[in-house]
C-alpha cells in the first residue's frame, strides 16, 4: 500500500513531550486511514485505539544506554528490511529514515556547547564515551543518508547547526517550530487574574512584587547560575524568582543564593506537575539555556500571557518579538543579562498585555503545527 508508514521511537513508557508527540503524530496518520507500524522498545497504554495502528515492541532493556541505542537501531533496520514502507519516520536516533524529526537538536552541536561551558577535560571525555560516539555515528548516517527526503527541525538554530556539521542539501530541511496546546490552556489563562492572589498566598509568596519564573531540569545547563548572578545586580526593584524543576545538586544553588544575598527573593519548588498555576501568577519566564533546540516552556509561557526572557541559544527565542519577549545578548556578560531582566521588569503582566502576548502565538497551536508536518510528509509521496 502506497501510504504505509513506519514510526521509530525507542521507549514510550514515559509521559514526556517527545513521547506525547509520537502518539499524536501516529494518531494523525491513523485518522487519515493510513496504516501505521510503530517500532519501539516499550509502550505504556496507547492514548488512542485504532485499527490502523500496529505496535511492535522489541524486548530491549540493557543497563547501559549505549547498548539500548545500538540494539534498537539494529532491530529497526532488520524489521524495515523485511517490511519496507515508503515512509519511515524517525523521532529517535536511527541510521536510516526517509523522514526525521530532530526534536532533540544536533548532538554534535550539543557536545560543542558543553565543551565550551565545562572545559577541555569534559571535551576529551566525549571521545571516550561510547554513548556519545554511537549517537554521533547514527546522527551522521541518518542526516547524510541519500534516501532521506525531509529533515524536520524545530528551529532555524537547529537547521544551521545541521548544515554546519553535516553534508546535507539545505532544501531537505524544513523548520516547523514546536506547537502548544493553545486551546487546552485557555481555561487556565482566563482565570489567572482572579486566582493570582490565592495562589501566591497558598505558596507563601509575596503578593505585591514582580514575579520571575524559571522552569527546567538540570539547573546548570539551563543557566540558573547565570540568572542568579544577573538578579543580584538588580537594585531598587521588588522581585521574586520561583524555580521549578529537578536538580541533583540543589545544595550548590541554595548556597549560591545565600552568597548573593537572595534568600528572600528566591524559592525552590522542585519538580511540579501543576506548572500552569505558576504561569498564572508569574509576570515573566526566564530561559537562560546554554543549549535548547526549542524549549517548550517558551511557547507555553507565551500562551499563558507571560513576557519571556530567553538566551539566543534557545531555538524558541526565534518566535519572540519586542511585544512578547526579549533575547539575552550574551550569557557570558552578566550586565547584558541584567539589562534583559530590566526589560522584563518594565513589562508586568496585566489583563491587556497578557491577552496580546497570548494572541501572538495562536498560530502555533499544536494541532496546526502537527498538521503542517503531516502534510509535508504526505504531499511529496
Amino acid at each position: 500500500m502506497k501510504y504505509q508508514i513506519t514510526l521509530l521511537k525507542s521507549s514510550l513508557t514515559q509521559t514526556g513531550g517527545l513521547e506525547k508527540y509520537t502518539w499524536q503524530i501516529a494518531q494523525r496518520f491513523c485518522q487519515k486511514n493510513l496504516p501505521v507500524t510503530l517500532l519501539t522498545t516499550g509502550a505504556s497504554h496507547p492514548p488512542f485505539i485504532s485499527d490502523y495502528l500496529n505496535i511492535v515492541s522489541f524486548p530491549i532493556d540493557y543497563r547501559l544506554s549505549v547498548l539500548n541505542l545500538l540494539q534498537f537501531n539494529r532491530c529497526c533496520a532488520q524489521y524495515i528490511k523485511k517490511h519496507p514502507t515508503p515512509i519511515i519516520f524517525g523521532l529517535d536516533r536511527n541510521q536510516f529514515q526517509t523522514h526525521i524529526r530532530a526534536g532533540n537538536g544536533v548532538h554534535a552541536a550539543y557536545l560543542n556547547y558543553r565543551a565550551q561551558e565545562e572545559g577541555v577535560y569534559k571535551k576529551l571525555s566525549f571521545f571516550f564515551n561510547p554513548l556519545h560516539q554511537m549517537t554521533l555515528q547514527l546522527e551522521k548516517k541518518a542526516f547524510e543518508h541519500p534516501e532521506l527526503q525531509i529533515l524536520f527541525t524545530n528551529s532555524h538554530l537547529v537547521k544551521q547547526e545541521v548544515l554546519s556539521h553535516y553534508d546535507i542539501a539545505p532544501e531537505k530541511i524544513q523548520v516547523v517550530h514546536n506547537g502548544v496546546e493553545w486551546t487546552a490552556l485557555e481555561p487556565h489563562f482566563q482565570s489567572w487574574h482572579q486566582k493570582k492572589q490565592t495562589i501566591l498566598q497558598e505558596l507563601k509568596l509575596p503578593s505585591s512584587c514582580y514575579h520571575f519564573l524559571f522552569i527546567g531540569n538540570n539547573y546548570r545547563r539551563k543557566g540558573l547560575s547565570k540568572l542568579l548572578q544577573a538578579l543580584s545586580l538588580i537594585d531598587n526593584q521588588s522581585f521574586h524568582l520561583s524555580v521549578i524543576g529537578k536538580e541533583y545538586h540543589l545544595a550548590d544553588f541554595e548556597q549560591q543564593v545565600s552568597e548573593l544575598n537572595l534568600e528572600s527573593k528566591v524559592t525552590f519548588f522542585g519538580p511540579r506537575n501543576d506548572t500552569y498555576q505558576f504561569y498564572q501568577y508569574a509576570d515573566s519566564l526566564v530561559i537562560p539555556s546554554f543549549y535548547d533546540p526549542f524549549a517548550n516552556v517558551t511557547v507555553e509561557a507565551l500562551a499563558m500571557g507571560l513576557f519571556v526572557v530567553s538566551s539566543a541559544r534557545n531555538g524558541g527565542s526565534e518566535i519572540l518579538s519586542p511585544t512578547n519577549g526579549t533575547v539575552i545578548e550574551s550569557l557570558e556578560d552578566i550586565s547584558s543579562f541584567a539589562q534583559a531582566l530590566h526589560t522584563a521588569l518594565s513589562h508586568p503582566k496585566t489583563e491587556k498585555s497578557a491577552v496580546a502576548i497570548r494572541e501572538s502565538v495562536k498560530s502555533f497551536d499544536f494541532s496546526h503545527q502537527l498538521d503542517r508536518m503531516v502534510e509535508l510528509i504526505l504531499d511529496p509521496v
